[in-house]
Protein backbone atom coordinates (compact mmCIF):
# COMPACT_ATOMS: atom_id res chain seq x y z
CA UNK A 1 0.00 0.00 0.00
CA UNK A 2 2.81 2.40 0.82
CA UNK A 3 4.35 1.83 -2.61
CA UNK A 4 1.01 2.63 -4.24
CA UNK A 5 0.78 5.87 -2.28
CA UNK A 6 4.29 6.81 -3.41
CA UNK A 7 3.37 6.32 -7.05
CA UNK A 8 0.15 8.32 -6.56
CA UNK A 9 2.19 11.08 -5.00
CA UNK A 10 4.42 11.22 -8.06
CA UNK A 11 1.40 11.59 -10.34
CA UNK A 12 -0.02 14.31 -8.14
CA UNK A 13 3.26 16.21 -8.20
CA UNK A 14 3.30 16.05 -11.97
CA UNK A 15 -0.17 17.70 -12.11
CA UNK A 16 0.44 20.41 -9.51
CA UNK A 17 0.52 23.93 -10.95
CA UNK A 18 3.73 25.45 -9.62
CA UNK A 19 4.95 29.02 -9.83
CA UNK A 20 6.81 29.64 -13.07
CA UNK A 21 10.46 28.69 -12.77
CA UNK A 22 13.15 31.27 -13.35
CA UNK A 23 14.56 31.66 -16.84
CA UNK A 24 16.50 28.57 -17.85
CA UNK A 25 20.23 29.08 -17.26
CA UNK A 26 23.39 27.24 -18.16
CA UNK A 27 25.75 26.30 -15.32
CA UNK A 28 29.52 25.87 -15.17
CA UNK A 29 29.54 24.48 -11.63
CA UNK A 30 27.59 21.91 -9.69
CA UNK A 31 23.91 22.63 -9.15
CA UNK A 32 22.82 21.93 -5.55
CA UNK A 33 19.09 21.58 -4.86
CA UNK A 34 17.99 21.01 -1.26
CA UNK A 35 14.30 21.70 -0.64
CA UNK A 36 13.18 22.46 2.94
CA UNK A 37 10.88 19.93 4.58
CA UNK A 38 7.25 20.23 3.57
CA UNK A 39 7.92 22.34 0.48
CA UNK A 40 7.61 21.67 -3.26
CA UNK A 41 9.97 23.40 -5.70
CA UNK A 42 10.71 23.22 -9.42
CA UNK A 43 14.04 23.82 -11.16
CA UNK A 44 14.71 24.21 -14.90
CA UNK A 45 18.30 24.24 -16.14
CA UNK A 46 19.88 24.39 -19.57
CA UNK A 47 23.32 22.83 -20.00
CA UNK A 48 25.67 22.00 -17.13
CA UNK A 49 29.37 21.83 -17.98
CA UNK A 50 31.88 21.17 -15.21
CA UNK A 51 35.60 20.35 -15.12
CA UNK A 52 35.46 18.35 -11.89
CA UNK A 53 32.97 17.34 -9.21
CA UNK A 54 29.36 16.70 -10.15
CA UNK A 55 26.59 18.13 -12.27
CA UNK A 56 23.47 17.96 -10.06
CA UNK A 57 23.10 17.07 -6.40
CA UNK A 58 19.55 16.98 -5.05
CA UNK A 59 18.66 15.89 -1.52
CA UNK A 60 15.12 15.96 -0.16
CA UNK A 61 14.05 15.02 3.36
CA UNK A 62 10.25 14.99 3.53
CA UNK A 63 10.13 17.51 0.69
CA UNK A 64 9.48 17.37 -3.04
CA UNK A 65 11.18 18.71 -6.15
CA UNK A 66 10.89 18.59 -9.94
CA UNK A 67 14.17 19.07 -11.82
CA UNK A 68 14.68 19.42 -15.55
CA UNK A 69 18.08 19.74 -17.24
CA UNK A 70 19.06 19.67 -20.89
CA UNK A 71 22.61 18.32 -20.98
CA UNK A 72 25.28 17.46 -18.43
CA UNK A 73 28.90 17.01 -19.45
CA UNK A 74 32.24 16.77 -17.68
CA UNK A 75 33.06 16.10 -14.05
CA UNK A 76 33.46 13.05 -11.87
CA UNK A 77 29.72 12.27 -11.79
CA UNK A 78 26.61 13.79 -13.38
CA UNK A 79 23.46 13.31 -11.28
CA UNK A 80 23.11 12.39 -7.59
CA UNK A 81 19.53 12.17 -6.25
CA UNK A 82 18.72 11.40 -2.60
CA UNK A 83 15.14 11.17 -1.32
CA UNK A 84 14.45 10.36 2.33
CA UNK A 85 10.72 10.38 2.92
CA UNK A 86 10.25 12.89 0.09
CA UNK A 87 10.29 12.72 -3.69
CA UNK A 88 12.37 13.86 -6.65
CA UNK A 89 11.16 13.83 -10.25
CA UNK A 90 14.06 14.56 -12.59
CA UNK A 91 14.60 14.53 -16.34
CA UNK A 92 17.49 15.12 -18.72
CA UNK A 93 18.27 15.00 -22.44
CA UNK A 94 21.87 13.75 -22.41
CA UNK A 95 24.64 12.88 -19.96
CA UNK A 96 28.35 12.58 -20.75
CA UNK A 97 30.57 11.72 -17.79
CA UNK A 98 34.29 11.40 -18.59
CA UNK A 99 35.46 10.29 -15.14
CA UNK A 100 32.78 8.58 -13.06
CA UNK A 101 29.11 7.64 -12.59
CA UNK A 102 26.36 9.03 -14.82
CA UNK A 103 23.67 8.80 -12.14
CA UNK A 104 23.46 7.80 -8.48
CA UNK A 105 19.99 7.12 -7.07
CA UNK A 106 19.45 6.76 -3.30
CA UNK A 107 15.87 6.34 -2.07
CA UNK A 108 15.10 5.36 1.52
CA UNK A 109 12.52 5.58 4.29
CA UNK A 110 9.56 5.96 1.96
CA UNK A 111 11.33 8.17 -0.56
CA UNK A 112 10.39 8.20 -4.23
CA UNK A 113 12.71 9.03 -7.16
CA UNK A 114 11.77 9.20 -10.83
CA UNK A 115 14.48 9.76 -13.44
CA UNK A 116 13.68 10.00 -17.14
CA UNK A 117 16.16 10.80 -19.85
CA UNK A 118 17.95 10.23 -23.11
CA UNK A 119 21.43 8.80 -23.68
CA UNK A 120 24.01 8.34 -20.90
CA UNK A 121 27.72 7.85 -21.51
CA UNK A 122 30.07 7.06 -18.64
CA UNK A 123 33.82 6.83 -19.20
CA UNK A 124 34.70 6.06 -15.57
CA UNK A 125 36.27 2.88 -14.24
CA UNK A 126 33.43 1.68 -11.99
CA UNK A 127 29.70 1.95 -12.79
CA UNK A 128 27.49 3.89 -15.15
CA UNK A 129 24.39 3.84 -12.90
CA UNK A 130 24.26 3.22 -9.14
CA UNK A 131 20.86 2.55 -7.54
CA UNK A 132 20.29 2.08 -3.79
CA UNK A 133 16.91 1.56 -2.11
CA UNK A 134 15.70 0.69 1.38
CA UNK A 135 12.80 1.26 3.77
CA UNK A 136 9.68 0.96 1.58
CA UNK A 137 11.12 3.33 -1.02
CA UNK A 138 10.49 3.37 -4.76
CA UNK A 139 12.58 4.27 -7.81
CA UNK A 140 11.40 4.53 -11.41
CA UNK A 141 14.10 5.01 -14.04
CA UNK A 142 13.58 5.20 -17.78
CA UNK A 143 16.42 6.14 -20.14
CA UNK A 144 17.13 5.65 -23.81
CA UNK A 145 20.65 4.16 -23.94
CA UNK A 146 23.44 3.59 -21.43
CA UNK A 147 27.05 3.17 -22.43
CA UNK A 148 29.52 2.43 -19.63
CA UNK A 149 33.24 1.92 -20.02
CA UNK A 150 33.85 0.76 -16.44
CA UNK A 151 33.29 -2.48 -14.55
CA UNK A 152 29.49 -2.19 -14.28
CA UNK A 153 26.89 -0.75 -16.61
CA UNK A 154 24.22 -0.68 -13.90
CA UNK A 155 24.76 -1.57 -10.24
CA UNK A 156 21.56 -1.82 -8.17
CA UNK A 157 20.82 -2.72 -4.52
CA UNK A 158 17.04 -2.83 -3.92
CA UNK A 159 16.26 -3.88 -0.32
CA UNK A 160 13.68 -3.91 2.46
CA UNK A 161 10.21 -3.64 0.89
CA UNK A 162 11.36 -1.32 -1.90
CA UNK A 163 10.20 -1.14 -5.52
CA UNK A 164 12.55 -0.77 -8.47
CA UNK A 165 11.26 -0.14 -12.01
CA UNK A 166 14.01 0.27 -14.59
CA UNK A 167 13.81 0.40 -18.37
CA UNK A 168 16.18 1.27 -21.21
CA UNK A 169 16.30 0.62 -24.93
CA UNK A 170 19.95 -0.44 -24.77
CA UNK A 171 22.66 -1.05 -22.16
CA UNK A 172 26.23 -1.64 -23.32
CA UNK A 173 29.12 -2.09 -20.91
CA UNK A 174 32.76 -2.52 -21.92
CA UNK A 175 33.62 -3.92 -18.48
CA UNK A 176 32.84 -7.14 -16.61
CA UNK A 177 29.09 -6.76 -15.94
CA UNK A 178 26.34 -5.18 -18.01
CA UNK A 179 23.79 -5.20 -15.16
CA UNK A 180 24.35 -6.35 -11.57
CA UNK A 181 21.33 -6.47 -9.24
CA UNK A 182 22.00 -7.64 -5.70
CA UNK A 183 19.59 -7.96 -2.77
CA UNK A 184 20.51 -9.49 0.57
CA UNK A 185 17.47 -8.83 2.73
CA UNK A 186 17.41 -10.84 5.93
CA UNK A 187 14.24 -12.23 7.45
CA UNK A 188 10.84 -13.13 6.01
CA UNK A 189 7.53 -11.46 5.34
CA UNK A 190 8.77 -8.39 3.48
CA UNK A 191 8.13 -7.68 -0.17
CA UNK A 192 10.61 -6.21 -2.60
CA UNK A 193 9.43 -5.83 -6.19
CA UNK A 194 11.88 -5.54 -9.09
CA UNK A 195 11.00 -4.86 -12.71
CA UNK A 196 13.75 -4.53 -15.32
CA UNK A 197 13.12 -4.10 -19.05
CA UNK A 198 16.04 -3.62 -21.44
CA UNK A 199 15.84 -3.86 -25.21
CA UNK A 200 19.47 -4.81 -25.93
CA UNK A 201 21.93 -5.87 -23.23
CA UNK A 202 25.60 -6.31 -24.17
CA UNK A 203 28.79 -7.03 -22.26
CA UNK A 204 32.10 -8.75 -23.07
CA UNK A 205 31.90 -10.41 -19.64
CA UNK A 206 28.62 -11.20 -17.84
CA UNK A 207 25.57 -9.46 -19.31
CA UNK A 208 23.31 -9.95 -16.24
CA UNK A 209 24.35 -10.85 -12.70
CA UNK A 210 21.15 -11.20 -10.66
CA UNK A 211 21.36 -12.15 -6.97
CA UNK A 212 18.55 -12.45 -4.42
CA UNK A 213 19.23 -13.87 -0.98
CA UNK A 214 16.79 -14.14 1.91
CA UNK A 215 13.11 -14.18 0.99
CA UNK A 216 10.27 -11.94 -0.08
CA UNK A 217 11.53 -10.87 -3.52
CA UNK A 218 9.46 -10.95 -6.70
CA UNK A 219 11.17 -10.01 -9.95
CA UNK A 220 10.22 -9.63 -13.61
CA UNK A 221 13.19 -9.28 -15.96
CA UNK A 222 12.50 -8.64 -19.65
CA UNK A 223 15.04 -8.27 -22.45
CA UNK A 224 14.92 -7.92 -26.20
CA UNK A 225 18.18 -9.76 -26.80
CA UNK A 226 21.19 -10.55 -24.62
CA UNK A 227 24.78 -10.85 -25.86
CA UNK A 228 27.82 -11.63 -23.70
CA UNK A 229 31.42 -12.64 -24.24
CA UNK A 230 31.37 -15.00 -21.24
CA UNK A 231 27.99 -15.55 -19.49
CA UNK A 232 24.72 -14.05 -20.71
CA UNK A 233 22.41 -14.56 -17.68
CA UNK A 234 23.75 -15.58 -14.26
CA UNK A 235 20.86 -16.05 -11.82
CA UNK A 236 21.37 -16.66 -8.09
CA UNK A 237 17.95 -16.69 -6.46
CA UNK A 238 17.25 -18.30 -3.08
CA UNK A 239 14.33 -20.71 -2.86
CA UNK A 240 12.12 -18.21 -1.03
CA UNK A 241 12.07 -15.82 -3.98
CA UNK A 242 10.57 -15.83 -7.46
CA UNK A 243 12.26 -14.60 -10.66
CA UNK A 244 10.60 -14.47 -14.08
CA UNK A 245 13.01 -13.94 -16.97
CA UNK A 246 11.73 -13.28 -20.49
CA UNK A 247 13.97 -12.78 -23.54
CA UNK A 248 12.03 -11.83 -26.66
CA UNK A 249 14.81 -12.68 -29.11
CA UNK A 250 18.15 -14.51 -28.70
CA UNK A 251 20.59 -15.25 -25.88
CA UNK A 252 24.15 -15.47 -27.23
CA UNK A 253 27.24 -16.07 -25.10
CA UNK A 254 30.86 -17.03 -25.59
CA UNK A 255 30.75 -19.75 -22.89
CA UNK A 256 27.53 -20.02 -20.86
CA UNK A 257 24.03 -18.97 -21.90
CA UNK A 258 22.05 -19.16 -18.64
CA UNK A 259 23.27 -20.26 -15.20
CA UNK A 260 21.13 -20.93 -12.13
CA UNK A 261 20.95 -23.16 -9.07
CA UNK A 262 18.84 -26.29 -8.85
CA UNK A 263 16.74 -25.06 -5.91
CA UNK A 264 15.68 -21.79 -7.53
CA UNK A 265 12.10 -20.86 -8.42
CA UNK A 266 12.84 -19.54 -11.88
CA UNK A 267 10.69 -19.23 -14.96
CA UNK A 268 12.87 -18.66 -18.01
CA UNK A 269 11.33 -17.92 -21.41
CA UNK A 270 13.52 -17.37 -24.46
CA UNK A 271 11.33 -16.82 -27.49
CA UNK A 272 14.41 -17.08 -29.73
CA UNK A 273 17.62 -19.13 -29.58
CA UNK A 274 20.05 -19.89 -26.75
CA UNK A 275 23.52 -20.28 -28.23
CA UNK A 276 26.65 -20.81 -26.09
CA UNK A 277 29.73 -22.88 -26.86
CA UNK A 278 30.29 -24.64 -23.51
CA UNK A 279 26.85 -24.72 -21.86
CA UNK A 280 23.58 -23.29 -23.19
CA UNK A 281 22.19 -23.87 -19.67
CA UNK A 282 24.44 -24.46 -16.65
CA UNK A 283 23.03 -25.70 -13.34
CA UNK A 284 24.85 -25.63 -10.03
CA UNK A 285 23.37 -28.56 -8.08
CA UNK A 286 22.46 -27.43 -4.55
CA UNK A 287 20.69 -30.65 -3.58
CA UNK A 288 23.00 -31.16 -0.62
CA UNK A 289 21.77 -27.89 0.84
CA UNK A 290 18.07 -27.92 0.05
CA UNK A 291 17.11 -31.46 -0.87
CA UNK A 292 16.13 -30.35 -4.36
CA UNK A 293 18.07 -31.86 -7.24
CA UNK A 294 18.32 -31.08 -10.92
CA UNK A 295 14.90 -32.43 -11.76
CA UNK A 296 13.05 -29.73 -13.68
CA UNK A 297 10.43 -29.32 -10.92
CA UNK A 298 11.63 -26.02 -9.46
CA UNK A 299 12.44 -24.41 -12.80
CA UNK A 300 10.21 -23.80 -15.80
CA UNK A 301 12.24 -23.34 -18.98
CA UNK A 302 10.71 -22.42 -22.33
CA UNK A 303 12.74 -21.76 -25.45
CA UNK A 304 12.15 -21.90 -29.16
CA UNK A 305 15.59 -23.34 -29.82
CA UNK A 306 18.62 -24.32 -27.75
CA UNK A 307 21.68 -25.21 -29.81
CA UNK A 308 23.25 -28.35 -28.24
CA UNK A 309 26.93 -28.50 -27.39
CA UNK A 310 29.39 -30.58 -29.42
CA UNK A 311 28.62 -33.47 -27.04
CA UNK A 312 24.88 -33.14 -27.70
CA UNK A 313 23.80 -31.55 -24.38
CA UNK A 314 21.60 -28.52 -23.80
CA UNK A 315 22.04 -28.60 -20.00
CA UNK A 316 25.41 -28.97 -18.29
CA UNK A 317 26.42 -29.17 -14.66
CA UNK A 318 28.78 -26.86 -12.82
CA UNK A 319 32.03 -28.45 -11.68
CA UNK A 320 33.77 -27.97 -8.36
CA UNK A 321 34.93 -24.51 -9.35
CA UNK A 322 32.44 -21.72 -9.98
CA UNK A 323 31.32 -21.40 -13.62
CA UNK A 324 33.23 -24.49 -14.74
CA UNK A 325 31.37 -26.94 -16.97
CA UNK A 326 31.16 -30.74 -16.71
CA UNK A 327 28.88 -33.36 -18.23
CA UNK A 328 26.62 -35.28 -15.85
CA UNK A 329 23.71 -37.69 -16.09
CA UNK A 330 22.03 -35.65 -13.33
CA UNK A 331 20.96 -33.04 -15.91
CA UNK A 332 18.92 -35.50 -18.00
CA UNK A 333 15.66 -34.90 -16.12
CA UNK A 334 15.89 -31.16 -16.65
CA UNK A 335 16.75 -31.61 -20.33
CA UNK A 336 13.62 -33.74 -20.76
CA UNK A 337 11.52 -31.13 -18.90
CA UNK A 338 12.43 -28.16 -21.11
CA UNK A 339 9.38 -26.94 -23.02
CA UNK A 340 10.17 -26.04 -26.60
CA UNK A 341 8.06 -23.37 -28.27
CA UNK A 342 6.43 -24.35 -31.55
CA UNK A 343 6.21 -21.56 -34.10
CA UNK A 344 3.47 -21.62 -36.74
CA UNK A 345 3.25 -19.24 -39.66
CA UNK A 346 -0.43 -18.41 -39.90
CA UNK A 347 -1.87 -17.01 -43.13
CA UNK A 348 -5.17 -16.15 -44.73
CA UNK A 349 -5.01 -19.47 -46.56
CA UNK A 350 -4.33 -21.88 -43.68
CA UNK A 351 -4.58 -22.17 -39.87
CA UNK A 352 -2.86 -24.69 -37.59
CA UNK A 353 -4.16 -26.90 -34.80
CA UNK A 354 -1.59 -28.84 -32.77
CA UNK A 355 -2.47 -32.03 -30.93
CA UNK A 356 -0.70 -34.55 -28.72
CA UNK A 357 -0.27 -38.09 -29.99
CA UNK A 358 -3.41 -39.14 -28.06
CA UNK A 359 -5.49 -36.45 -29.78
CA UNK A 360 -5.64 -34.07 -26.80
CA UNK A 361 -4.86 -30.39 -27.29
CA UNK A 362 -1.19 -29.56 -26.98
CA UNK A 363 0.05 -27.85 -23.82
CA UNK A 364 -0.05 -24.05 -23.75
CA UNK A 365 2.56 -22.53 -21.46
CA UNK A 366 2.77 -18.75 -20.92
CA UNK A 367 0.73 -18.32 -24.09
CA UNK A 368 3.01 -20.51 -26.26
CA UNK A 369 2.24 -23.97 -27.69
CA UNK A 370 5.03 -26.20 -26.37
CA UNK A 371 6.28 -29.78 -26.37
CA UNK A 372 9.14 -31.50 -24.58
CA UNK A 373 11.94 -33.47 -26.16
CA UNK A 374 10.73 -36.73 -27.72
CA UNK A 375 7.03 -35.84 -27.62
CA UNK A 376 5.07 -36.49 -30.80
CA UNK A 377 2.96 -33.62 -32.09
CA UNK A 378 0.15 -34.05 -34.63
CA UNK A 379 -0.31 -31.12 -37.00
CA UNK A 380 -3.74 -30.34 -38.37
CA UNK A 381 -4.09 -27.60 -40.99
CA UNK A 382 -7.43 -26.04 -41.89
CA UNK A 383 -7.34 -24.57 -45.38
CA UNK A 384 -9.42 -21.50 -46.18
CA UNK A 385 -12.29 -21.70 -48.64
CA UNK A 386 -10.97 -22.16 -52.14
CA UNK A 387 -7.61 -23.64 -51.07
CA UNK A 388 -6.18 -27.00 -50.17
CA UNK A 389 -3.02 -27.93 -48.25
CA UNK A 390 -0.39 -29.80 -50.24
CA UNK A 391 2.34 -30.12 -47.58
CA UNK A 392 3.57 -28.82 -44.22
CA UNK A 393 7.19 -27.64 -43.94
CA UNK A 394 9.45 -27.14 -40.94
CA UNK A 395 12.31 -24.67 -40.77
CA UNK A 396 13.22 -20.99 -40.84
CA UNK A 397 15.71 -20.80 -43.71
CA UNK A 398 15.95 -24.39 -44.91
CA UNK A 399 12.48 -25.93 -44.95
CA UNK A 400 11.92 -29.69 -44.88
CA UNK A 401 8.54 -31.44 -45.28
CA UNK A 402 6.87 -33.17 -42.32
CA UNK A 403 6.04 -36.86 -42.54
CA UNK A 404 2.51 -38.22 -42.55
CA UNK A 405 1.26 -41.17 -40.54
CA UNK A 406 -0.93 -44.00 -41.80
CA UNK A 407 -4.01 -41.82 -41.27
CA UNK A 408 -2.60 -39.00 -43.36
CA UNK A 409 -1.83 -36.76 -40.38
CA UNK A 410 1.30 -34.64 -40.46
CA UNK A 411 3.47 -35.06 -37.39
CA UNK A 412 6.90 -34.49 -35.89
CA UNK A 413 8.79 -35.68 -32.81
CA UNK A 414 10.25 -32.75 -30.88
CA UNK A 415 14.04 -32.98 -31.29
CA UNK A 416 16.57 -32.10 -28.60
CA UNK A 417 17.08 -28.37 -28.85
CA UNK A 418 13.68 -27.68 -30.44
CA UNK A 419 13.66 -25.16 -33.28
CA UNK A 420 10.33 -26.16 -34.83
CA UNK A 421 8.78 -23.59 -37.19
CA UNK A 422 5.82 -24.75 -39.31
CA UNK A 423 4.61 -23.45 -42.64
CA UNK A 424 1.71 -24.76 -44.71
CA UNK A 425 1.98 -24.94 -48.50
CA UNK A 426 -1.36 -24.35 -50.19
CA UNK A 427 -2.75 -24.13 -53.69
CA UNK A 428 -6.12 -23.20 -55.15
CA UNK A 429 -8.60 -26.04 -54.86
CA UNK A 430 -9.86 -27.54 -58.10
Amino acid sequence: MKRVLLLMLALCLAMITLPAAAEKKNLTERGVFKVPAGEIQMFEIGDITVDHGGGIWAKNVNSHSIISVDRISGGDWSIALEAEGGSIIASFDEIITPEGCSAEIDAKDGGFISLTGGNCRSEGNYQGFLIKEAGASAARIHVNEIYAKGKYGILAFPEDSSTLIFSAKKVHCDGEYGVWVQSKMKGNGKETLISVEIGELESPGVALQFQQYGSGYYSDLTFGKVTAGDIALRLEVDGGNVANVFVKEDVTAGRIGVKFYSDQRVQLIVAGTINASEAPILVADMSGRSGVGINGKTQVILAWRIIPTASGHVVMRQGKETDTVVESNSTEALEKAIRYIIRTEESDQAAFTLKKADGEDIRISSGYPVACEGERVLVEVQAADGYRVTSVLNGEEEKTPLEQDENGNWYFDMPRGGGISLFAVTEPAT
